[in-house]
């Protein structure tokens, strides 16, 4: 008998003390938030370009007025393009629009020379930084006006070729670069005109970025 009351005491004691929140109620734990992605880090920027070139003009119709001929000399422009990081990968695209300054003669030939006109590029960049400098490839679609003169005789042709090249652009800050680029150009058949035209530039540039 004293052994049941005990049991019953005691029974009785802790279904008290549950009811009145003596044992720990569960914790339930929020779900964490999710982090946010950040935006995607593009690079836009701006320029200008200084540099030289040199190629040759190559008529293969023998009947036409001039005959094959080389030129070089210096050329300017202006560029725009954006670009991102992948990881260890940079892609980017870019324009940009170039012009002789000035007639290119042939040495053997003052009276042959070249004017172009227009020379733009619609580029593809593809690289990978070592330090801060990018190194890089590039591609796409160049169009070339020339006026050709040699003479009394005058001829103006204008088309679209591929071209490629490799660059470099050196970070001075978090606003400006600098850089190099070659790109390599052959424009075949101009217009129908069975002139050839083969043009290699070297650029210095400077760059803004924002």
């Amino acid at each position: 008998m004293r052994h049941a009351l005990i049991l019953i005491l005691y029974t009785s004691t802790l279904a008290t003390t549950t009811s009145a929140g003596g044992l720990s109620d569960p914790v339930i734990v929020p779900p964490a938030a999710p982090i946010p992605t950040p935006a995607p880090a593009y690079d836009f920027y701006v320029g200008a370009q200084l540099g030289f070139g040199t190629g040759d003009v190559a008529p293969n119709d023998p009947s036409t007025i001039f005959r094959e001929f080389d030129i070089e000399g210096p050329f300017h422009g202006v560029h725009a393009g954006v670009q991102r990081d992948f990881g260890p990968l940079t892609l980017g695209v870019e324009v940009d629009y170039t012009s002789s300054s000035g007639d290119l003669e042939e040495d053997d030939n003052p009276s042959a020379f070249i004017d172009v006109d227009t020379l733009a590029h619609l580029k593809l960049r593809a690289g990978t930084n070592i330090g801060s400098t990018l190194v890089y490839g590039t591609a796409g679609l160049a169009h070339a006006a020339i006026t050709i003169e040699q003479g009394i005789d005058k001829i103006e042709l204008e088309d679209n070729a591929p071209f490629y090249g490799i660059g470099a652009d050196f970070m001075v800050n978090e606003n400006f670069s600098i850089g190099a680029e070659y790109l390599v150009h052959s424009f075949e058949d101009m217009e129908g005109s069975d002139t050839d035209f083969d043009l290699n530039t070297a650029m210095l540039r400077v760059s803004y970025h924002f």
